[in-house]
């Protein structure tokens, strides 16, 4: 294999010098990676026919080949790239401190208001989205109405928007301004999450949607082949849809050369409504939709979900299949717990897919039947 000459991060006047995402790192070697989350990602490629790489070689001079590290002269230790950095590191945020997320919530509408709570998230991609997801999900505000004798809860954003808006941030935003970090506030009347950079290439405020271009392709598509990603190019789409269904106005953007900001307007107030709550702590018996529940794929655990998905299962089913190995069971309801913002229907065809590969055991009939894990 031919040796890659690597780019530089910056050239000696300090300017870019080539997409930040596939310069080495300093200061990282391909030990610094999470070799179990690589070979699923190996393995995905390879069971998806991808003929990019040679499914006989190591893993290392199959990263080399698809531009992630840059193998080192000498019998050195090869250098990972940012991208692979952010998506298979150990610590993405000792080589990269720009790549964490600053969270708030504040009181009221404005920034200089009482912060209710705050945070910072580190770790892969991934992590990111899901922590900064469930940061947005236990801060917003979930108003509720009775509907018969029911109630259904209403949450200010839906879920779909806010990871859109999440992954969207992580994927365009600049890397090489490295002392700003993706900020997401919580406000009471909006979501906003600024990344760093301005729109890249074309893309402009009026063709925002339509017009398509990537500052970072190579992350884009890491991120499409681990499922981070419904469909490349779609977010801005999905985002106004979600919004749309709940009612709420469209997503506002604002951009200069420094920054570009998502806005989601909250979802407006209906009458007669309960009280608000954070996080509602009454049971509720009926066809309601469940509260969302968070639950987190561990680091130990992470290999062998990319491994179930690369053996075909989508990312709902995965990631119920732990949540029920956890728990010891599942039901329908459970399913869109972890699952939020599907239907009924898509739930109850999901876990037969799962009944049916062989990885849970049904038991009972039609709306009371549970899943338990083989």
């Amino acid at each position: 294999m031919a040796e890659k000459k690597p780019p530089r991060l910056k050239t000696e006047d300090g300017a870019p010098n080539g997409p930040v995402e596939s310069a080495p790192v300093t200061g990282a070697t391909f030990a610094d990676l999470d070799h179990g989350k690589i070979t699923a990602y190996l393995a995905s490629l390879e069971a998806e026919s991808d003929d990019r790489t040679d499914g006989n070689a190591s893993p290392e001079t199959r990263l080399a080949d698809l531009g992630l590290i840059y193998p080192a002269p000498n019998g050195a230790e090869s250098v990972p790239t940012a991208a692979a950095v952010l998506l298979f590191g150990k610590q993405p945020a000792r080589f990269l401190p720009q790549a964490s997320v600053k969270l708030a919530h504040f009181r009221g509408t404005e920034i200089d208001g009482p912060i209710v709570d705050r945070k910072e998230v580190f770790g892969t991609l991934d992590k990111i989205i899901e922590d900064t997801a469930r940061f947005v999900s236990n801060n917003m505000r979930i108003p509720a109405r009775i509907e018969g004798i029911y109630r259904e809860d209403m949450p200010d954003y839906p879920l779909v928007a806010v990871r859109e808006a999440i992954t969207n941030a992580l994927a365009h935003r600049d890397y090489s301004i490295s002392g700003q970090k993706v900020a997401v506030r919580v406000f009471d009347d909006r979501l906003e999450v600024e990344s760093p950079g301005g729109l890249a290439g074309p893309v402009t405020l009026e063709n925002l949607g339509q017009k398509r271009y990537s500052r970072n392709p190579l992350l884009a598509r890491l991120m499409y082949e681990l499922r981070l990603v419904e469909e490349m190019g779609t977010g801005i789409r999905r985002m106004r849809r979600a919004l749309a269904e709940i009612g709420s106005s469209p997503p506002r953007f604002e951009t200069d050369s420094t920054s570009f900001t998502a806005i989601l307007p909250a979802r407006p107030s209906q009458e007669p409504a309960l009280p608000e709550t954070i996080r509602p702590q009454v049971a509720v018996k009926g066809p309601a939709e469940p509260t969302p529940v968070f639950f987190e794929i561990s680091a130990a655990d992470r290999a062998e979900y990319f491994g179930l998905l690369q053996a075909g299962l989508n990312e709902r089913q995965a990631r119920a299949l732990f949540y029920a190995r956890e728990r010891g069971r599942l039901t329908n309801r459970d399913y869109r717990l972890v699952n939020p913002d599907i239907t009924d229907e898509t739930a109850r065809l999901d876990l037969l897919a799962l009944v049916d590969k062989g990885y849970l055991l049904r038991i009972g009939d039609k709306k009371g039947a549970s899943y338990l894990p083989r």
